[in-house]
């Protein structure tokens, strides 16, 4: 069982007194970013720690909505997972460490505690109990699913994210958008995607 305790960053009461913004039962902070009207609608899921890093990179001027989805779990998929049912997005960025684009995951279980195995293992990956909340607690299969697509813009190129499967799966494109450079990356998606 894990236990997962978090601190509200100043951040988080700022944005909720300039925009619409939820809490949900995993924890998960959202605020929903109104640009111009068209465009889309686009979910930024990203650790809660990197918020006072990744705001000053978004783009001031954009068309549609960006969803700012702050994770209070260690990347886990099932609170990913309600991120898209709460966002609905068009479009899904998970935020990683490095610089360029995620566009593959190679598949991984754990199937004891620390240990990962290649998503061919037939071995069984394990259930973690996560508790965000003594009222709330929920499973996370902690096998996460292999994923391979192409490019949507020629920007360098890092892992993808493990969660990446669970949006592919719900037919949302979903990629890792690395951390280092985030506000040129960013912006070139936004201009293939017609956000900008």
């Amino acid at each position: 069982m894990q236990t997962l305790t978090s601190s509200t960053p100043w951040l988080e009461p700022l944005l909720a007194e300039r925009t619409r913004t939820l809490v949900d039962e995993f924890g998960s902070f959202y605020a929903w970013l109104e640009g111009s009207y068209g465009g889309g609608t686009l979910l930024l899921w990203m650790k809660s720690t990197w918020l006072e890093e990744v705001l000053p990179q978004l783009p001031r001027q954009f068309k549609g909505r960006i969803v700012l989805g702050l994770d209070a779990s260690e990347g886990y998929a099932a609170p990913f997972a309600r991120a898209l049912y709460w966002a609905n997005p068009r479009w899904a960025l998970v935020i990683s460490p490095g610089e360029g684009l995620g566009l593959a995951y190679p598949g991984r279980k754990e199937v004891a505690e620390g240990e990962w195995v290649s998503w061919d293992d037939p071995r069984e990956a394990r259930q973690l109990e996560v508790v965000p909340r003594p009222e709330f607690s929920y499973l996370e299969h902690r096998a996460y699913a292999p994923w391979n697509v192409p490019a949507p813009a020629p920007l360098p190129t890092i892992e993808g994210p493990a969660v990446g499967a669970v949006g592919w799966q719900q037919g949302i494109p979903t990629y890792g958008l690395g951390l280092v450079g985030l506000d040129r990356s960013l912006q070139t998606l936004l201009e293939v995607w017609r956000m900008c």
